[in-house]
């Protein structure tokens, strides 16, 4: 099921490096353009009216996402946007190329961003800034860069292929969070209860999730090649314990709550704040 629904993602990584040739470098928040010489740059900004319960859909291609809570009912995105070219002229000629679509409706919000194919010494990278509303679901997918999720509440679902994820703060119900090379860390600090769901998924990475001791959840853990780390909740073992498997629940079970890598370790803990 990971590798399904990646599929797409990672298509999209491997044409994006193909084409930007040799002025793609991987760094921790993904992919950068260093060596071309024209540069293009400019801000887009939207801001949209979502009722709780509504859904925000980001989906970009290179680039960054950071999202955190807003002080309204009111989504608000920035994005700095950056072509690179072996001339200016030739890289604003670039940045009229790149189409960001939008969908919006009163239950949903969708941006796409739809970079076109480039050659030789060129490419775009676009870094988004997301708030969002209390009770707005929350869906933010990139193929090169890192996620960062601050303070949100409710749904949220996170994706990226290059870069990691991290969550700080986070009081969420639900939530999805998936990379392939990178890690995900994240720290839940309202407990969790019978109703919520966490999922945490790597392929090239670590795997860390630290929880309030009073959280209900029942925790399953597995990893191919690490190791399994848990720290300062107090689990009752309910299946395998083991340096790869673990199953257990806190304060009787509830939330379930998955946390899988290949190639990395999984750590529990209790959460700090």
């Amino acid at each position: 099921m990971f590798q399904n629904r990646y599929h797409a993602l990672i298509l999209s990584a491997v044409v994006l490096s193909a084409t930007a040739a040799c002025d793609v470098q991987v760094g921790k928040d993904g992919f950068s353009l260093d060596v071309a010489s024209g540069r293009a740059q400019d801000t887009w900004t939207r801001s949209y009216a979502l009722a709780p319960g509504a859904r925000l859909e980001l989906i970009n291609t290179n680039g960054r996402i950071s999202a955190e809570p807003s002080a309204d009912d009111k989504v608000e995105l920035v994005a700095e946007r950056t072509a690179k070219a072996s001339t200016d002229e030739a890289a604003q000629e670039l940045m009229k190329q790149l189409e960001m679509r939008e969908e919006a409706g009163d239950a949903r919000v969708r941006v796409e961003v739809r970079a076109p194919r480039t050659f030789g010494v060129s490419g775009f990278e676009v870094r988004w800034t997301v708030k969002v509303p209390k009770g707005v679901i929350v869906d933010l997918r990139t193929a090169n860069g890192k996620v960062t999720l601050s303070g949100l509440e409710g749904e949220v679902h996170a994706s990226t292929v290059n870069g990691g994820i991290e969550g700080k703060g986070l009081a969420v119900s639900t939530l999805e969070a998936s990379t392939v090379n990178g890690g995900v860390d994240v720290e839940i600090t309202k407990s969790l209860t019978s109703a919520g769901s966490v999922s945490l998924e790597a392929v090239n990475g670590g795997v860390a999730l630290a929880l309030p001791d009073g959280s209900q959840a029942s925790v399953t853990a597995r990893v191919t090649n690490g190791g399994i780390n848990t720290t300062g909740l107090d689990f009752q073992v309910t299946g395998e314990q083991t340096r790869r498997r673990f199953e257990g629940t806190l304060n009787g079970g509830g939330a379930r709550v998955t946390l899988q890598t290949t190639n990395g370790g999984v750590r529990l803990s209790k959460s700090t704040t």
